[in-house]
């Protein structure tokens, strides 16, 4: 959420509408993990890596898809939204499956904010999304000029903020919010990296 109370989703489906966006680069690599844009054979994959999985939403704003059907629609938004922003799938490089997601948005010259950084349940604990989270960095340091990254997770989320905190991000503040789609209220606690 920013200052205003305005969600990341609105705040991209604006920048959408207006036809702001820059080209980004169409794959990021790690040792084990590739960020590349979505494509209609990944629906299997993402589906029951990802947006099923109601341990992982638990911790994101979206809503679990209940089936296959639902998941389709979702995947087609998101290649379409996948084409102008800094989002992607995040594959897993020895089965080339989809396991998560990751995004960000340029929110004020050279600061970037994550809009959702997510792998699927099975991933969680394995040293993936402290190494996503470092590709994440340097691409967004060395091609695209960051100065500053902040990233976010919900309060109870001790493993995405020990893993923020891994990666040199220090704490700054949290939000209490209201989730959409099932009215939670929760605490978002935010995270930065100055970078030189």
């Amino acid at each position: 959420m920013n200052k205003n109370g305005e969600s990341k989703e609105i705040l991209i489906y604006y920048s959408q509408i207006l036809g702001v966006g820059t080209m980004y680069c169409e794959t990021i690599e790690s040792k084990d993990l590739i960020l590349g844009k979505a494509k209609l054979e990944d629906l299997n994959n993402i589906y029951s890596n990802f947006w099923s999985q109601k341990d992982t939403a638990q911790y994101m704003l979206w809503k679990p898809c209940k089936n296959l059907n639902e998941a389709k629609k979702r995947l087609e938004r998101t290649i379409e939204f996948q084409k102008n922003n800094l989002a992607y799938f995040v594959y897993d490089k020895k089965t080339m499956q989809a396991i998560g997601i990751a995004g960000f948005q340029e929110i004020e010259p050279g600061v970037f904010e994550d809009c959702g950084i997510g792998l699927g349940h099975s991933y969680i604990g394995k040293g993936l999304g402290k190494q996503l989270l470092a590709a994440i960095i340097k691409y967004l340091k060395n091609e695209l000029k960051a100065k500053k990254i902040i990233c976010s997770c919900f309060a109870e989320n001790v493993a995405s903020a020990r893993m923020q905190k891994a990666c040199g991000f220090k704490y700054i503040h949290s939000e209490k919010h209201i989730r959409k789609w099932d009215n939670k209220e929760f605490t978002a606690d935010y995270y930065e990296i100055i970078l030189n």
